[in-house]
Formats: C-alpha cells, structure tokens, sequence
C-alpha cells in the first residue's frame, strides 16, 4: 500500500455565475479524478443550486486530479474547456495549486440540505461528539478532508432522492444495502438512518476508505456497516444479495461492471445506477439490459446527469 503522506492532489478551481456550475461540472468530471464541488458561502440548499432565485449568484467549482503521469495530460484538456467557457461569460481566471495529503486532510465545506430532509455538515473526530440535528433532518457528518461525496454533486443528490422516496414508501426497512464505489459514505450513512439494516461499502480509493470509517462513527451508525477496499466482485463479500445496490461511479465503469452488479442484487432487488452524462445513459442502459436479468424504469434526471434505477427480475430464468 502507498504511504499516503506522499500523496498530493492538483486542485483547479475556478470562480464563475451559478448558471454556469454546470458545464464546469461536466468538464471537470470528464478530465478530473471525480473528485468535484461546488462551493457556495454559507448554509445553502443543494437542490436550489443553478435555480432562478440563484442565476445572479457566483459559486466556485474545485477539481482534484491525483498527482500522476497523467495529470499534465488532463489539465491541458481542462485548460482548453476553461477558455472556451470564458468566450461565453465573464468569469476569473482559474487557479491551481497543489495540495498535499496534510493539507487535503483539513479542507472544508459548506453545510448543504438536500433532498427537502438531509442535512450534510463537515465536522471531525478530533472535535468530539457531534451536536445533535437542530430539527427532524437526517444528520449526516463527513469528514472536511473528503470534498467530495458531500451530497452537492448532481449524481449525488440523484441517488439520495431515490434513497429517501424508497425511504418513505417503506422499502428500506430491514433492507441490506450495497455502497460500490462509496466515497464519502454519504449514501449508506442515509440509507442506514432511514430504516436499512446493514451495509456493505465498496471503494479503490484508499482515501476514501479511511474517510469512510470515521464518517460511518461521526454519524452513529458504524455499528451496522462494513467497509472494505476494492469492487465487484469481492471475496469478502457475504454470501449473500443485497435488497439495494448503490453505484454512484461513472458511465464507463458502470459498462464494466453491469454483470456484477446485477449479480450482487436479490431477485427483485434495485440498483440505483448514478454518475451517468445524458449522452452516456443509452450505453450504460444497454450495458444492463444485456445482462438478460433486469428491467429499468425511466430514469431520474438532474441538468446533464441521469440516473438509472434497475430492478433485478424476480425469475432467474428470464430471457
């Protein structure tokens, strides 16, 4: 395992109307590492970002791309998209600096509300006991040093919708849940305060993985959840299926790993597919239609973002 002490990130940010988060999004999530926020001073609520009340409001968006061979390659790609973006707005020249892993421990961000009931704020172990919700939210805490997986991100606040209307219509009570690619956690954490029983997350990164530990603690729910580092297919996996298997990765991976999502579900289980550009989600429905084992309902949409929900039949021998 790489000593993570000699880690460190390049962080391009640039500062740009809200109206534009968007596309700075799109362009960052195609070069970028998936490590992508909006920032924007003070509370504020997810869903109400790029909305009419916000169009004159600016916002910053941060990229992080893992400090490797390949990372002048994908900021000259990221610095052609900037300048043509610039023909179209005003916006201030964008910046860049490296971080180091003692520095990304100690990134924060702002607390944000999504979903109409989940309330996500940065808080750390080393400042003790969180403070209890002020109201009736899901509370969750994630960990400063993780920016992303926040819950501001559109295929984020895909999944968590879907997590929260399952919530509510019943589903997830006494559910086993599947996190692949979890991130920060954000996902599981509400899955679990909302009714699952247990959880299992997946993740490559081993930032990621040590983050995951402390948020699953921070948000009391480390006792039902399981964290382990890899993907699908995992030798320590249970010998089970899952009621729910989240997946909140990317177009190409989700391609990949079709077959062994589908294979981790139950017979009439749900993936909830997510991390999917419009343009992508043909290729990434087809990828699970050829599994010959699921039917996919319409998809949820946010801006350029879908998420597929696919639902394993309940006869093996489906054709």
């Amino acid at each position: 395992m790489r000593d993570p002490e000699g880690e460190s990130w390049l962080e391009i940010s640039v500062k740009l109307p809200a109206e534009y988060a968007e596309p700075v999004t799109h362009l960052f999530t195609t070069y970028g590492d998936g490590r992508v926020f909006v920032s924007q001073s003070g509370d504020w609520d997810a869903d109400d970002v790029g909305g009419d009340a916000n169009s004159s409001d600016d916002v910053a968006v941060f990229c992080y791309l893992k400090n490797d061979d390949t990372v002048d390659n994908r900021k000259g790609m990221i610095d052609i998209g900037l300048r043509l973006m610039s023909e179209l707005t005003d916006m201030e020249p964008h910046r860049e600096r490296m971080v180091t892993a003692e520095e990304w421990a100690h990134q924060s961000f702002p607390t944000i509300r999504v979903a109409d009931r989940i309330t996500i704020s940065p808080w750390s172990l080393e400042d003790g006991v969180p403070p209890d919700p002020r109201n009736d939210d899901v509370q969750v805490y994630l960990s400063p040093g993780l920016a992303f997986g926040t819950g501001n991100h559109p295929t984020t606040r895909l999944c968590l919708k879907g997590i929260v209307e399952d919530a509510d219509a019943g589903k997830l009570t006494g559910a086993r849940v599947l996190d692949v690619g979890c991130g920060s956690g954000v996902l599981t954490i509400v899955a679990l305060k909302m009714g699952v029983t247990d959880a299992w997350c997946l993740d490559i990164d081993e930032t990621a993985i040590r983050a995951v530990q402390n948020n699953l603690v921070m948000s009391s729910v480390s006792e039902r959840a399981h964290v382990l580092s890899g993907s699908v297919p995992h030798e320590e996996l249970p010998d089970v299926k899952f009621d729910y298997v989240l997946a909140n990765i990317t177009s190409r991976v989700l391609i990949d790993l079709a077959e062994a999502l589908v294979d981790q579900a139950s017979l009439g289980g749900t993936i909830l597919a997510s991390g999917i550009l419009s343009e992508q989600s043909e290729a990434v429905r087809e990828a699970f239609v050829n599994t010959k084992r699921v039917t996919i309902s319409e998809p949820g949409q946010d801006g350029d973002w879908v998420m597929l929900r696919v639902v394993k039949s309940s006869d093996e021998t489906k054709s």
